[in-house]
């Protein structure tokens, strides 16, 4: 079991480093256009999605010269954000339903889904916790559970919908220690402020302060999936289109390929 797991950290961090190095995509205009990138992209993300964002952003900047200035906070938030007149170019939403928010009220120009996860339960890496499956959670070795906040956070509701449907929320609810997104969650277990907690695969996969210890199957939660959104705002201004199409899905689903980690979305 540990063995399978610790391959789905390898594997989740192997996509990010796809997903940071954008191989083979190089930022260019639109097709018959000839002015190149330039100024400032802002750009808001998911918290789950930190890491690859920071290594995009860096690379971007390598190769066109432009800086990516990026804001992270749970997706709900930064969604409604937008919605106030906040002048993201683009957003990298933790899960479809934000962009869908901003897209039935018209904010969004151009959408595509970026990449998939899993959701895993982890462990302070020191526990000694007998947590190896969902239903342990229920167990007397888990008095706090830390988790997105249900009502808002993606990674939350994912979470409350697959113990829901595995008949245990209602045993759980009252151990839940909800945080405002899903990078404070994974911080309440590195801390041992939560004796267990549910986070993305990826998050899981960068911290060396925890362990996984279970997989959620997709079947509990359906597919999970992040995806990237060019804003109006963002419409029309080459800097901001050429970090949406970096890097390219071909090379998002070579490297889902290769690590199995991943479903083609």
């Amino acid at each position: 079991m540990r063995s399978r797991l610790g391959g789905i950290g390898f594997a989740m961090v192997t996509l990010l480093a796809w997903l940071s190095a954008g191989r083979g995509d190089e930022p260019l205009p639109r097709a018959g256009a000839t002015e190149k990138p330039s100024g400032t992209v802002i750009a808001f993300a998911g918290a789950g999605l930190t890491d690859a964002m920071d290594e995009i952003k860096t690379k971007f900047a390598k190769q066109t010269g432009v800086e990516v200035q990026a804001s992270y906070a749970a997706s709900s938030t930064l969604a409604r954000q937008v919605v106030h007149g906040a002048e993201a170019h683009l957003l990298f939403s933790a899960n479809t339903d934000w962009v869908d928010y901003l897209d039935k009220r018209g904010f969004v120009a151009r959408r595509r889904d970026l990449l998939s996860n899993r959701l895993v339960i982890i462990v302070p890496i020191g526990s000694e916790a007998n947590v190896t499956r969902p239903e342990d959670l229920a167990g007397d070795d888990v008095e706090q559970l830390a988790l997105g906040e249900p009502a808002s956070v993606p990674a939350g509701r994912y979470a409350k919908e697959a113990l829901t449907r595995l008949g245990l929320w209602d045993r759980i609810a009252g151990k839940v220690a909800s945080a405002e997104d899903v990078r404070h969650a994974l911080y309440y277990v590195e801390t041992g402020s939560a004796d267990a907690g549910i986070v993305y695969a990826t998050d899981a996969a960068i911290s060396k302060k925890v362990k996984i210890v279970a997989e959620i199957p997709e079947k509990l939660t359906g597919p999970i999936r992040h995806p990237i959104a060019l804003l109006k705002h963002g419409e029309g201004n080459v800097a901001a289109e050429s970090l949406y199409r970096y890097p390219r899905k071909s090379a998002m689903w070579a490297s889902c390929t290769r690590t199995a980690c991943c479903s083609r979305t």
